[in-house]
């Protein structure tokens, strides 16, 4: 996830509400998921180490908690104990509605997000708020969604795990100066050429970044590295880190995307999706099975024909294989690729029609840069290892 103030608002506002009744079913299906939820098989300690540590906090800095008692709730009086021990002042407020949040926010210079189960919601208006306060330079924030960040490849939640919470865990402890340095590498080689995405389903896509600004999840949120910031999502630090984003120059956006399978509105179906992309457009979309639930998700947000961005994960805990069902934490991992639709205001493109985002997400590609070949088949080639 991710980050995420426009990945999460419009469409996927909708869509998350309607994942409710799903996610309740997968909740009580997979035990072993909600065994991985006590405290005794969660190093809460370990997860509240890893954010402080993130933070490099100085002596009176004002953090403020969003919390869901439900979904990771001892994590929340750790974390708040580490915080005020590192010198902050730590408010915590429960997701869902506040009184005046702005108020909460003109004293908070850290804002985290906690993980959030599918009824603690963060309202519209507060997303907007939030977004006003990081494009005013006025806070940073850590997204920590953790099972939030389970995922299918069409981009919305999959059931999480005890396995995916071993795994999380593992990938908070990784290489953070590797990890910067082999994010630098991809960034220089997808600016010196032409980007050419292809799948073995089809997808066949090209575009140039140009010096379009790069969002690095490296996992520094200093106050010294956000005063950086060259876009919203860069004052949204993501743990586990790993992805680094881009919104590409849209009008130089042309070719084909195929997806073999999505949920769409209400939880419709389609197969065999095939979207035609024209200088940054969809200019026609075929479905083998689905084509009216595919009409009606293109024609509900004002945006989801325009080409949104490109994220390459680079997290090595985080890797897949194409067996895999659930993808961890919003493809996170080495070579996952993010191709996506909809408004990339928060990655200072240009499509800022408003209207949601939808994540698309790919294991399997092949993506070269100029002569650079950063991705084959699914894995990142020895270079950008």
């Amino acid at each position: 996830m991710s980050a995420r103030s426009d990945l999460f608002m419009g469409v996927i506002h909708i869509m998350r509400i309607r994942e409710f009744v799903l996610t309740a079913f997968l909740a009580a299906t997979v035990a072993a998921g909600a065994a991985a939820q006590t405290p005794a098989a969660i190093p809460y300690d370990r997860l509240a180490q890893r954010i402080v540590s993130a933070l490099h906090l100085t002596a009176g800095e004002r953090v403020l908690l969003r919390y869901d008692p439900n979904d990771l709730g001892p994590l929340e009086p750790v974390l708040r104990q580490q915080l005020e021990a590192a010198g902050a002042r730590v408010e915590t407020l429960n997701y869902g509605p506040v009184a005046d949040l702005q108020g909460h926010l003109d004293r908070t210079d850290v804002y985290v997000w906690l993980p959030a189960g599918p009824t603690a919601t963060t309202p519209a208006d507060q997303r907007e708020i939030l977004a006003k306060w990081l494009d005013a330079g006025r806070g940073r924030q850590i997204h920590f969604h953790w099972d939030g960040g389970s995922r299918d490849r069409d981009g919305l939640l999959a059931p999480h795990s005890a396995e995916l919470d071993r795994r999380y865990v593992d990938a908070l402890d990784i290489d953070y100066d590797k990890l910067s340095r082999d994010q630098d590498r991809v960034v220089a080689a997808l600016r010196s050429g032409e980007v050419h995405v292809t799948t073995p389903a089809g997808t066949d896509l090209r575009f140039r970044v140009g010096d379009r600004p790069f969002n690095k999840q490296d996992g520094d949120a200093s106050l010294a590295r956000t005063k950086q910031a060259r876009t919203r999502v860069d004052r949204e630090i993501e743990l586990p880190a790993g992805v680094l984003r881009v919104a590409p120059i849209e009008t130089s956006v042309n070719g084909v995307l195929v997806v073999p399978a999505a949920r769409l509105l209400d939880d419709a179906r389609a197969t065999d999706v095939r979207l035609e992309i024209t200088a940054g457009k969809v200019v026609r979309a075929t479905a083998g099975t689905g084509q009216a639930a595919l009409d009606a998700f293109l024609a509900s947000g004002a945006s989801l024909r325009s080409f949104r961005e490109l994220g390459i994960g680079l997290n090595p805990k985080l890797s897949v294989t194409d067996a895999d069902a659930v993808l961890p934490y919003y493809g996170y991992g080495d070579a996952v690729v993010r191709l996506s639709l909809g408004d990339n205001t928060e990655l200072a493109g240009d499509v800022r029609t408003g209207g949601g985002a939808r994540w698309l997400f790919f294991s399997d590609t092949t993506l070269t840069a100029g002569s650079e070949r950063i991705i084959e088949n699914g894995r990142l080639t020895p270079k950008f290892r």
